[in-house]
Formats: C-alpha cells, structure tokens, sequence
C-alpha cells in the first residue's frame, strides 16, 4: 500500500473513533427519549442543511447544485429534492408539534388517545378508559393505529407505558391514560438534567465549530482547553474527581460573579447567549 494511502487511512481511523465516541455517548442518552426514526430525521435534515450553507459559503450568489450536495451527503438527488422541497426543511424541529408529540411510541400513542374522536369522551372530550383488547375503541386499536412499525407489540407497548407510569391497568382487563404524567416517569424525573446536558455539548460543540472556522473567517478563537491522563491508577479516581471538583467549584463561583457583572438588568431580541462550563471526564478502556 502506497504511503499516501496508508497515511489517509490512519487520519480516517483516528477520526471515526472520535466520531463514534461522540455518538455512543449521545445515543446512550437518547435511547427512550427519542425513537432511531425521529433522531435519523434531526441528523439527516440538519446534515443536509449544513452541507448546503457550506456549499453557498464557498460560491456566494449562486444556487447549490443537487450534484454537489449529493457527494457531500452521500445521498441521491431524488431523496435530497424530496427533503429540500418538504414544508419542514430549515424549520425547527421543537416547534413542530406533529414531531414533538411523536418522538417515542409512547407518546404516539397518547397523542391518538388525547386527540382522536374515536377514544375521546364525546360531552367531555377526555381520553376514555378503554378495553386493552377489541376491533372498536381500545387500546389495542390506538396502538396499531398510532404505530406503523412492524414487531411492536400491544403487550410491550402496554408494559411499556405502566412502566412509565403513564397508564394504569384495572383488573377488568381495561386501561386508563393518567392525565397528570403524560410524559414518562424518567423523562419527567431527568428532562432538566438531561436539558442542561444536551445544552452543555451543543455550546461545547459550537465553540469547537467556531474555532475550527476561524482560519478561514479570521475571527479570534474562543477559549477552549480540554487536558487528561491515560495513566491513572483506577484505585487513585475519587481522589483525583475531588479535587477537581474542588478545583473546578471555585473557579465556577468566580465565573457566576464576572457572569453576574455582565447580565443586563432586562432582555430584549438583540441579546445573545454567553457562558461558560466545566465537567470531568473518565473513560474506560475499549
């Protein structure tokens, strides 16, 4: 193998596997929250769009040609037109309320059970109490209804949601939607960590972007450092995550203060989002 060839090869490894990394990490959070379907939808859309302003940054004033988007995503021309022509493209996604209510089984199934004349009180409009099992109005009938995919059963979409603490099963061989936890009891219980988290990786992930671009857009680099071992002694780890946290935790309540200095007394449209963040690290062994 030539050495120009064995050389691109290496750098592709050391990128895949920061890549994957990467991606493990977000889909071991993403599991539960968001079906494969709904995420491939987020990762495809926003690709795409990406692609193509990076496309029209390096030829301003002229149209992206559906043969050069098509190398860059790897997709055809039939599939991109298809995607760049929906009502959805460019449009974020959590303010679709057809998305945000279909981004798990479940919640499939509550949006039919909460919005569909056919499992709906007809005088009160509430979600009925239904039959687990029937051709008419029951549960069964909201899952095949609410889920195209094959192999998902009514058992397990059941077990699923009580759970989740969104449905309460009666010895009749009924079911009743609890009205006041419509989203699943660990969503509930994490969504503002999980939130805060997902926001900390997107800053992170902005900054990174922003760096990497500056060579060619000549603005200064944000602040950005990251610094670890590969040589610490797993019976050595708390002590070294308390110090660090100590560490961290000071420099964390002198950041608040210059933040505090810096935040406007109101807000208005014009303002931007600014900040900073710490978090420790430890990673086992492949």
């Amino acid at each position: 193998m030539p050495p120009e060839k064995r050389k691109s090869i290496k750098e592709n490894s050391l990128l895949t596997r920061s890549i994957e990394q990467l991606v493990r990490n977000l889909v071991k959070i993403m599991v539960g929250r968001i079906t494969l379907t709904r995420f491939q939808q987020l990762i495809e859309e926003n690709f795409i769009e990406a692609a193509e302003n990076q496309l029209r940054k390096q030829r301003p004033g002229r149209d992206v040609a559906l043969t050069s988007l098509a190398l860059v995503t790897g997709l055809d021309t039939r599939q991109l037109s298809k995607i760049r022509n929906s009502e959805t493209y460019r449009k974020p996604k959590h303010q679709e309320q057809e998305f945000v209510s279909s981004l798990t089984a479940e919640s499939c199934i509550v949006e039919l059970w909460t919005s569909n004349s056919m499992f709906t009180d007809p005088e009160t409009g509430k979600p009925m109490r239904l039959s687990i099992w029937g051709p008419d109005a029951s549960f069964e009938t909201a899952v095949r209804e609410a889920i195209r995919a094959r192999g998902i059963t009514v058992t397990s979409a059941l077990e699923r949601m009580r759970q989740s603490n969104l449905v309460t099963v009666h010895g009749d061989d009924t079911v009743e939607l609890n009205l006041k936890s419509l989203a699943p009891k660990a969503t509930r219980e994490h969504l503002g960590n999980t939130k805060l988290g997902l926001d900390a990786v997107g800053h992170l992930l902005g900054t990174i972007h922003h760096n990497l671009e500056s060579d060619d857009s000549g603005a200064a680099k944000r602040f950005q450092r990251g610094y670890w071992t590969h040589r610490l002694d797993p019976a050595r780890r708390e002590k070294l995550e308390g110090r660090m946290r100590a560490l961290m935790e000071k420099a964390e309540s002198d950041g608040i203060e210059v933040l505090r200095e810096y935040e406007e007394s109101s807000a208005d449209e014009t303002q931007i989002d600014a900040g900073f963040g710490f978090y420790y690290f430890e990673t086992e062994r492949a």
